[in-house]
């Protein structure tokens, strides 16, 4: 893991609690950096994203014209840096101290943090979002082919839509070409702890579709039709 255990930002403005919400992206440490900053009053959450990928919990609140805030480590809760910062015209000028885990030793990094819109919808795991594939080998017995190699791909967009298609591959004499994809549903998503819900189009509420976790380079579903695993494309 990239981020050391201590971070200093700056941040000074007038009316921050109204204007610090965003996602803001920079470099730090020569690595595309993410803040995503909400405010309710004067507390404050979030995310710190490093390199698109690693992503760290924020928690804290403005005391005046500093912007305090924890990095806090997403499974155990432990904080890992403590953060302060500069706020002008969508923009945060960020300076970072940072202690090496192991020396000790105090690094400081500057980065510069533009605003490029809202912050993201905290219903909506970003991890999720993605094209994610799934296939699933032919079913032969007897030298009998049973069912086609089929490959689903599921579409999952920062926007809250989604939709999943089927397509069956070639497997035998009878399968010496491939169906096109068919369209199984689609419809809106969110999620909530690691469970996937699915309003599908027409419907009036978000039902229960999939509980999820990740196991590298898997997003791994568990619902009543069984365990899948889906590789990102």
């Amino acid at each position: 893991m990239r981020l050391a255990p201590l971070f200093c930002l700056l941040l000074c403005g007038t009316t921050l609690a109204n204007e610090l919400d965003g996602h803001y992206q920079g470099l730090m440490n020569e690595q595309p950096t993410e803040l995503i900053l909400r405010s309710s009053g004067e507390t404050l959450s979030g995310e710190y994203v490093e390199n698109r990928q690693s992503r760290y919990p924020l928690s804290g609140r403005l005391d005046g014209q500093v912007l305090k805030l924890r990095v806090n480590d997403p499974v155990s809760g432990e904080t890992l840096a403590n953060i302060n910062a500069n706020y002008a015209n969508d923009m945060l000028n960020a300076v970072l101290a940072t202690r090496h885990p192991q020396s000790g030793e105090t690094l400081v990094r500057d980065g510069l943090f533009q605003r490029i819109g809202p912050a993201p919808d905290p219903s909506l795991d970003p991890t999720l979002v993605g094209t994610w594939v799934n296939e699933r080998e032919p079913h032969v017995r007897d030298g009998q082919l049973l069912a086609p190699a089929q490959i689903t791909t599921l579409r999952i967009r920062a926007d809250g839509s989604i939709a999943q298609w089927a397509r069956q591959v070639g497997g035998g004499s009878e399968w010496s070409y491939d169906r096109p994809g068919e369209l199984q549903y689609s419809g809106r998503w969110r999620s909530d702890d690691g469970l996937l819900l699915v309003r599908l189009k027409g419907a009036a509420d978000f039902q229960p579709a999939a509980h999820y976790r990740f196991d590298q380079p898997y997003l791994v579903t568990r619902s009543n039709t069984g365990e899948m695993k889906w590789q990102r494309r």
